[in-house]
């Protein structure tokens, strides 16, 4: 059970360095939003909104709701934008072409 703890603990360390990385680079050009996977009634709502939006089809929204909503997971528009970048700069790169930000 201690190992879970610390593999757990690993894992939020982790996902803690690249949103402070994320807030270092792009401030207040992105809003962040945390969310325990386990809510998936807020995850669900949120997929929603931007279903609403067109930003995602309902696919998107059903396969980030049930399937990516994982601790660690990070969407940037309704979009899984982690589900295959590895490294912490991969994800910057992604959020920088998607969010058309050059720095």
């Amino acid at each position: 059970m201690k190992e879970q703890f610390e593999d757990d603990l690993d894992e939020m360390r982790e996902t803690g360095k690249i949103y402070q990385l994320v807030g270092e680079r792009f401030g207040d050009r992105v809003n962040v939003t945390f969310v325990d996977p386990r809510n998936i009634l807020t995850i669900m709502s949120f997929m929603f909104r931007h279903l609403m939006k067109r930003e995602i089809g309902i696919g998107a929204m059903l396969k980030n709701t049930f399937w990516g909503s994982r601790r660690g997971a990070m969407f940037l528009n309704g979009h899984w934008i982690n589900q295959n970048t590895q490294t912490d700069e991969e994800i910057i790169n992604t959020l920088q072409q998607e969010l058309g930000v050059d720095e």
